[in-house]
């Protein structure tokens, strides 16, 4: 499992170092960095959840719609707004 200063890496982590490396623009792309707010391709999301399931060291494919609801369960908590 990834980790950051001892601390299990966080999906929101991972998603704002593909938002800063050029190389994923095609799956993951800011619509206003100043404003937090990014968005999915519609053709990469499988792909970006294939990654980030990678990261974790998942056994099993992650899919969209299983990171999608960890997005969710992030803006339930407060942790990020949608």
């Amino acid at each position: 499992v990834s980790m950051i200063a001892g601390k299990k890496l966080r999906l929101f982590h991972f998603l704002f170092e593909m938002l800063e490396d050029p190389g994923m623009a095609h799956s993951v792309s800011w619509v206003s960095a100043s404003a937090g707010v990014f968005r999915f391709s519609a053709r990469h999301k499988e792909r970006v959840a294939e990654l980030w399931g990678q990261r974790k060291g998942n056994r099993m494919p992650m899919t969209y719609q299983k990171m999608s609801r960890a997005l969710r369960n992030y803006a339930r908590s407060g942790e990020i707004i949608k």
